[in-house]
């Protein structure tokens, strides 16, 4: 085999490797997205807890750069705060360090294919049957066969560039016995990795290549300080169009990762040491050459301990990387956007997290909805009071909201295309019906608009009574909003309360305050109390403030499930 045909199966084992670690990731995330969520959103002011945290989901889902990206979001969210996400970050260091010993245990103990191939058929057949929860494990499965199956082609691959004077040549020019060129390999760990996106994979790689003795052992171990800082790239291009409290939080990732490259390369040479002193004690090859699963197990014993240490050194720090971190976003001018804020393209796979994210979003457009009802009966409150400014700032809440049904609808619709839960189907219905509410709820407040525009204009007045009960019914209409956000607020925390007995109530009491307050005022007209014109205006408002109480009562029926 050729130098251009063993790179090309090089390649090949690469990209069987990275799409087993997205399918085995994905397939962890549907099984455990959830409670994934949960854990993370009760998250604590402890940082030990934010650590062990990051251990246990990261370990679960097998990628740090999945847990930093979630992470993100919530922060992004509102969820959790920076300093809270920072314990996180560190722990999601040490718990992708599983894969590392994944691979060093066996990937060169084992003949890979032996365990690939059965478990790509056990992942397989499941899906047939139609549990959706055992196919769930199978795609864990598949993932994991397909992971290993690319890693059994790279093995094969790299030794066959042994041979290769032209490799030889390059690879032992490669060194980490000085300071210069421990640099340059860290540097290339960190190239790499982000070109890759999957510290994982470049880990695999860099294994494969000490484990044939292409590079030596000092030589691999700076490669993953460089991986340990590549792999931060994938929450900061997660972070883009993201708040600052977000992009915040992925800066602090790389600002941990680099700052513990810094003490590991200075102390390299007696870290290194203690580390090969340690391994070849437990494996018993103590003066003698190394086997492949000696080298590997090295690799992953450095890579393990340096995190651990790192994380041991930095968390008593946490609040001045905040700081950093902090600095580092402090002069991007903060933008407010017009259209999604919390859904992520990234996760649109990831039925639990889209789910999370779409509820933020209705949460969104409930608050200019609230917005825009707060200026109404600002407006309804003070007759001579000049429209435009306040008019202006309704048209564009409303606009807001239109973008945002459409956009969410959109997003939900992709993810309603692919096979889904009952329940998750269910909820995405719900929430495609109720931003359809909500937009018509923005509707009927730009209507209250135009109604109080006519009256502004044709100098049209309202009676106290007019103005008290157009402003009670109101308030009772904002009650409802205030409700609706409240409970939304309590499903993104995991703590969703029943509201539709108090949800009745408000409908209720609006329905028969728009009925009494109608009947009371065609009294008015018959006894020529009030004006007809504005008279008319008045029972159009009415009417609309019934129908916003209509369409937050479906709001209502969704979020119980109920609709």
């Amino acid at each position: 085999m050729n130098i251009a045909q063993t790179l090309i199966t090089v390649l090949g084992g690469l990209a069987f490797f990275l799409f087993g670690m997205k399918i085995m990731s994905e397939g962890l995330q549907k099984v455990a997205g959830a409670k994934m969520r949960r854990v993370l959103s009760v998250m604590t002011n402890n940082r030990l807890a934010g650590v062990g945290t990051g251990i246990l989901v990261t370990s679960a889902v097998q990628s740090s750069s999945a847990t930093t990206v979630m992470l993100v979001g919530f922060v992004n969210a509102g969820l959790i705060t920076l300093h809270q996400s920072i314990g996180v970050i560190m722990g999601a260091n040490i718990g992708t360090t599983l894969t590392g010993w994944l691979v060093a245990i066996v990937g060169f103990k084992v003949k890979i294919v032996m365990m690939a191939l059965p478990a790509v058929a056990l992942g397989f057949f499941p899906r047939f049957f139609g549990a959706r929860r055992i196919a769930e494990w199978g795609e864990v499965l598949i993932g994991f066969g397909v992971l290993f199956i690319g890693l059994d082609f790279m093995k094969d691959s790299v030794h066959q560039l042994r041979d290769s004077e032209v490799i030889l040549a390059w690879m032992s020019s490669c060194r980490a016995d000085f300071i210069g060129w421990r640099l340059l390999a860290v540097f290339v760990g960190a190239l790499v990795t982000m070109i890759i996106q999957s510290s994982s994979a470049t880990m695999a790689i860099t294994m494969t290549l000490a484990a044939q003795q292409l590079i030596d052992l000092p030589t691999a171990c700076a490669l993953v300080l460089g991986e340990n800082i590549g792999t931060t790239l994938t929450a900061n291009l997660a972070a883009i169009g993201a708040s600052n409290t977000a992009k915040r939080a992925a800066r602090a990732h790389l600002v941990f990762n680099i700052s513990g490259a810094v003490w590991a390369v200075i102390l390299f040479t007696p870290f290194l040491s203690g580390i090969n002193h340690i391994v070849s004690a437990i494996t018993g090859d103590l003066g003698s050459a190394p086997s492949q699963t000696s080298i590997a197990a090295r690799i992953a014993a450095f890579h393990s301990v340096f995190n651990v240490l790192n994380t041991a050194m930095f968390l008593p720090f946490a609040s001045q990387i905040a700081w950093i971190a902090d600095k580092l976003v402090s002069s991007v001018k903060k933008t407010e956007s017009k259209s999604l804020k919390y859904i992520d393209p990234t996760i649109i796979n990831l039925t639990p997290m889209a789910l999370h994210a779409a509820r933020s979003e209705v949460g969104r457009m409930l608050d200019e909805v609230e917005s825009m009802l707060s200026r109404v009966l600002m407006l309804i409150a003070s007759p001579e009071k000049k429209l435009g400014k306040i008019a202006a700032a309704i048209a564009a809440s409303e606009q807001t909201v239109d973008l945002l049904q459409k956009e969410i609808t959109v997003y939900l619709t992709k993810i309603a295309r692919s096979e889904k839960s009952g329940r998750q189907s269910r909820e995405l219905a719900g929430i495609i019906n109720a931003v359809g509410d909500i937009e018509r709820m923005g509707d009927h407040c730009e209507l209250l608009l135009k109604l109080l525009e006519r009256r502004y204009d044709e100098k049209l007045a309202f009676s106290k009574e007019e103005i008290r009960e157009a402003t009670e019914i109101g308030e009772q209409v904002m009650r409802f909003i205030e409700l609706l956000k409240q409970n939304i607020s309590r499903m993104l925390n995991g703590n969703a309360s029943n509201l539709m007995e108090e949800a009745r109530k408000i409908e209720n009491t609006i329905n028969e305050k728009r009925r009494h307050m109608r009947d009371t005022h065609v009294e008015r007209l018959r006894q020529g109390n009030s004006d007809v014109d504005s008279g008319l205006v008045f029972i159009d408002m009415l009417t609309s403030f019934e129908k916003l109480g209509d369409h937050a009562f479906n709001v209502a029926e969704m979020l119980s499930g109920e609709l």
